[in-house]
């Protein structure tokens, strides 16, 4: 394994400032990090506000927006917008979403001890796609608004692979039984601190789905990305924009994680 001297002076600044500050705030860690991974890691946290950030991050609404492309021609062919509520409590990371598919209304909801969902107000039962994907979807809406933070989750593996073919800090993350199978790689180039590109495999099997994170805002100092865009074969097959984003709303009802 290549180790610069640009990651070595993140390591060595990391280990007397700012990660050993992270460390005693966070309490805990992923399962596994070597150094280099974990000081990339942690510069990128840290360039968002450590994780004082996070701990100031108790909830949210927001649009997040599927917009799939035809990639011969460029043309969009659908967008679907899901409208998202989540929120971090003592009974765990909690999710509503709301959408349309076609005609059909279809709500969703994990309220920390049991998942639910309707179809025009009707209940749906296990066996159902739309009431089977409820706690997977409201994993999913909380862990991309949890980023960089997610990545000291216990459950986490993460792994320095060196430098990739284009001179990039590539480290692999992967999680825990029971967590997720999922295999990505983000990418770092020298002198900034959040990925410039990350790629993914479900399953740690198949093709590979590249994704660039652009359109990166705050809103009430917290972080999170506007556009993530899905690249294959160099060709652009999916956007999922995040919008209408409100962080900690204080007209919040947390009866809306509860089954109607």
């Amino acid at each position: 394994m290549r180790v610069t001297s640009s990651l070595l002076t993140l390591l060595v600044a990391l280990a007397l400032g700012g990660g050993a500050e992270l460390s005693a705030q966070t309490g805990s860690g992923p399962d596994s990090a070597d150094p280099e991974a974990m000081a990339l890691v942690d510069a990128w946290i840290e360039s968002v506000g450590g994780m004082d950030t996070y701990a100031g991050f108790h909830s949210a609404r927001y649009t997040f927006t599927t917009e799939l492309y035809d990639p011969e021609t460029g043309r969009m062919r659908r967008a679907r917008p899901r409208y998202v509520t989540i929120a971090r409590t003592d009974m765990g990371e909690l999710a509503r979403i709301d959408r349309w598919e076609g005609n059909d209304y279809i709500e969703q909801g994990w309220d920390g001890v049991a998942d639910w969902a309707l179809r025009n107000g009707e209940p749906l039962e296990p066996g159902d796609r739309d009431r089977d994907e409820v706690r997977y979807v409201s994993g999913d809406v909380n862990y991309w608004m949890a980023l960089p933070f997610k990545l000291r989750d216990p459950g986490v593996n993460l792994a320095y692979q060196g430098r990739d073919a284009q001179d990039r800090h590539d480290v692999i993350v992967t999680f825990g039984e029971g967590v997720g199978s999922d295999v990505w790689h983000y990418y770092f180039e020298d002198g900034r601190t959040w990925p410039v590109e990350v790629t993914y495999q479900t399953g740690g099997t198949g093709g590979t789905d590249h994704n660039r994170w652009t359109d990166l805002r705050t809103d009430e100092g917290y972080p999170y990305v506007g556009a993530r865009v899905h690249v294959r074969q160099g060709r652009v097959w999916k956007i999922l924009r995040m919008s209408e984003v409100e962080i900690n709303p204080e007209d919040l009802d947390m009866a809306v994680f509860s089954r109607p």
